[in-house]
């Protein structure tokens, strides 16, 4: 059951089913550092915490701007309602997914703090518990055929339920101890009307491989299989 937060600009919404003992202090740096709730800082653009609290893990992404436009504005986005905000976007698309039982990380909670015109977010998952991503297992020579047929049925799933992955690459496909295979990151995805929007992510994939060792063309082999 979803509760909500508000307090003057800022807006919060929390899973009261996963959080015993929700406080809005998790999404404050300062606060989980110097309670020593951050167990890792995830590689990548911006920061993307791993984080525990009373005995469960966690994920806490910080939208920022990339590209040319980073450089005006670090994390503020232009405001036009609380609905089309980048964390309530995710949080209803992942909430949605994983109801379908789709294999994406559970949302936790969400905060947009508004100001004049602009924004901030920041999103809460659960972690997904896994033995690396798709690029460990490539550079390891960790893969075999039925690695890359069980990455293939995953794929088919998220195709024929529509849904499109706005950034579909290999450390953003993780796998568990049962060679299960998880999405996240689903920040700017939605439900696609062109099936061309699907591939498009496959290919994206496809090239995010192609500077790998021990890879060979296997995800070219996926999207032959698909219909």
């Amino acid at each position: 059951m979803d509760e909500i937060i508000k307090n003057k600009n800022i807006y919060i919404q929390y899973d009261s089913n996963v959080f015993n003992n929700f406080t809005e202090k998790l999404f404050n740096v300062n606060y989980i550092t110097k309670e020593g709730l951050i167990k890792s800082e995830i590689n990548g653009r911006g920061k993307t915490l791993e984080i525990e609290y009373f005995g469960k893990e966690f994920i806490l992404k910080h939208y920022i701007r990339g590209g040319f436009i980073s450089k005006i504005s670090y994390d503020n986005y232009i405001f036009s309602s609380l609905a089309s905000t980048r964390s309530v976007r995710e949080y209803n698309l992942l909430n949605n997914l994983f109801l379908k039982g789709l294999p994406v990380p559970k949302p936790a909670a969400l905060k947009v703090v508004k100001n004049k015109f602009t924004y901030n977010a920041s999103l809460i998952t659960c972690k997904i518990k896994n033995n690396g991503t798709l690029h460990d297992f490539i550079i390891k020579n960790k893969m075999n055929n039925n690695l890359w047929f069980l990455l293939e049925k995953t794929l088919k799933d998220f195709y024929e339920h529509n849904v499109y992955h706005s950034d579909l690459n290999s450390k953003n496909i993780l796998i568990d101890s049962n060679n299960n295979f998880h999405l996240v990151d689903f920040d700017k995805s939605y439900f696609f009307y062109n099936k061309k929007l699907f591939y498009k992510s496959i290919n994206r994939l496809d090239r995010s491989l192609l500077k790998l060792n021990n890879y060979n063309n296997e995800v070219k082999e996926i999207i032959k299989n698909f219909s």
